[in-house]
């Protein structure tokens, strides 16, 4: 009874580790936007705008049934609305269809961060395939129920436009990335409907190898990957061979004697 419960301790851990092996070792089935050393040109932005539109509500009253008094039960209030529009020139690029079935265009990725801040997010916060006249059209819209920029009053943001080669769909974005062109919004006040027009900048910015936080989107390099699996690999086959050698010198202890 001993020598089985050790057998199926020793089966589980093997089965364990040939898991979590799988796991380490397996080719990943999709890659993220890669930056390569020379990037193609950042993305030409024709214009930006802001839209904004702030909604007024009024003030409510009643009145009192029996003075004639009317009372103010809710005093007004703004209701923030507005678009930033964006028109970038389309790059000459004919889509195709790769040996995987996906179907290959260009299309463009934001990032934003607030000015305060040195790190860019992480993800886009909005993606969309070039559409297939001279340019694409972007419109984020911000307040109400749907909207793509949570922003406030008077808030700074910075934003990050990037063309990638490539494909997206599921959360999943693949391709090569481009320079990127940066542009500052500021959403503006309360009761101040209007439609502004920020700078951008003429030299968009090349991204630096160096500095991870300049460039969200860049992964590890093949060669790191490899390094990473073979490390990985040899630690798999050390933990193979221990365990192997400990569950072989249990069973030899636990063996009965043999009968003369």
């Amino acid at each position: 009874m001993l020598l089985s419960g050790l057998s199926k301790k020793f089966a589980l851990v093997m089965v364990f580790v040939f898991a979590v092996s799988v796991m380490f070792l397996v080719e990943p089935s999709t890659a993220s936007v890669t930056m390569p050393s020379h990037p193609s040109p950042a993305p030409e932005i024709i214009s930006v705008e802001v839209n904004h539109n702030p909604i007024w509500n009024p003030p409510t009253y009643t009145t009192n049934p029996y003075t004639g008094e009317v009372i103010e039960t809710s005093s007004g209030s703004w209701t923030l609305r507005g678009t930033l529009d964006v028109v970038i020139k389309n790059r000459p690029f004919e889509p195709y269809t790769d040996k995987n079935g996906n179907h290959i265009n260009v299309y463009y990725t934001f990032f934003w961060k607030r000015s305060s801040e040195n790190l860019w997010r992480s993800d886009p916060i909005y993606v969309v395939y070039q559409s297939a006249s001279g340019h694409t059209v972007i419109s984020l819209t911000y307040g109400g129920y749907y909207q793509d920029l949570w922003v406030s009053w008077n808030e700074v943001r910075n934003f990050r436009v990037q063309a990638v080669i490539g494909y997206f769909g599921g959360g999943v974005f693949e391709g090569e990335g481009s320079e990127w062109t940066e542009f500052t919004v500021t959403i503006p006040g309360p009761d101040n409907p209007v439609t502004q027009t920020p700078s951008i900048p003429l030299t968009p910015n090349s991204p630096s190898i160096s500095n991870p936080n300049n460039s969200p989107q860049q992964n590890p390099s093949l060669f790191d990957m490899v390094i990473v699996r073979v490390f990985v690999a040899l630690c798999v086959i050390v933990v193979l061979m221990v365990a192997t050698v400990y569950f072989f010198k249990q069973r030899k202890t636990n063996s009965p004697p043999n009968q003369t």
